[in-house]
């Protein structure tokens, strides 16, 4: 069935759910999702967000596709991803695309193109069994939950200079904090901050899927405090939050290039379950 596909400056909350059913749809399907929390929470951003909407000659929705800088994420089947890759080679240069997940059609809509691979993100996952010995704190350090209203300046501070190297996860802003807040997945008791003399110096942010599913959303040290084995003991208590919330295994995302992350959590015994792609010409 021949596809048309339009592109949108803004989408109206209609088409908001049923991209993210649609999304779900391919989740089932691929067993990842195929738009990041970043992506989902830009759908209801115009400026400086572009979002491509592939329809059937019946007017049903097939495909979906955002551009935001160069970053391109798609949702959809073999036969609208190829479609809305096309629109949008022809409507900006030097892409980057991500393909979440090994089942993805995206990856097959990539091959000879002409993308090579510049970025990988292992999925790790871990069963959530009875939670490990505690690990003690370091001198003056204590840990407090996220109160919100209250914490954001501080935290945006030092999740930039816990990710000071990754500009992507280091470069949010109020507006990018603000937006996870207001997602139903949000759970204050979950997002973990560690403090020492009144100031942040680390954080485990954790989230629980709708299936269950627990997650280490993003877990940060201050550089400062490096070597106090700080990210063990956030990694743990967070791990020890989500089976009390009835996780019965837990998945998180890190870079090919952090080798230091991916040594932490392989001790943590987690294991490589998925990975996803970023791939530019």
């Amino acid at each position: 069935m021949p596809l048309t596909v339009t592109t949108e400056t803004t989408l109206p909350a209609e088409q908001q759910s049923a991209v993210r059913s649609l999304a779900d749809e391919a989740e089932a399907r691929d067993g990842a999702p195929p738009l990041s929390d970043q992506a989902l929470a830009q759908l209801s951003v115009g400026a400086g967000v572009r979002h491509l909407i592939a329809r059937g000659e019946d007017g049903r929705l097939r495909g979906y596709a955002q551009i935001a800088g160069r970053s391109l994420e798609l949702a959809g089947d073999a036969e609208s991803a190829a479609a809305l890759l096309d629109a949008a080679q022809d409507s900006a240069a030097e892409l980057l695309v991500w393909s979440h997940g090994s089942r993805t059609p995206v990856a097959a809509a990539l091959d000879g193109r002409g993308y090579r691979r510049t970025r990988v993100l292992h999925q790790l996952r871990r069963p959530l069994e009875a939670p490990a010995a505690e690990e003690p704190l370091g001198a003056g350090i204590t840990i407090r939950t996220f109160v919100p209203g209250q914490d954001e300046q501080a935290w945006l501070r030092l999740n930039a200079a816990a990710f000071a190297d990754h500009a992507e996860q280091g470069g949010w802003r109020l507006e990018d904090l603000a937006a996870r807040e207001r997602e139903p997945w949000f759970d204050p008791p979950g997002f973990l901050l560690a403090e020492r003399d009144g100031r942040l110096v680390g954080f485990h942010w954790t989230k629980v899927h709708p299936d269950g599913m627990g997650e280490v959303y993003v877990l940060g040290v201050d550089p400062a405090a490096q070597g106090m084995r700080l990210g063990a003991v956030l990694l743990q208590r967070g791990l020890a939050y989500l089976a009390g919330r009835g996780a019965r295994e837990v998945l998180l995302y890190v870079d090919d290039s952090n080798a230091a992350a991916m040594r932490l959590y392989e001790r943590a015994g987690f294991h490589r379950h998925d990975v996803d792609v970023q791939w530019s010409l």
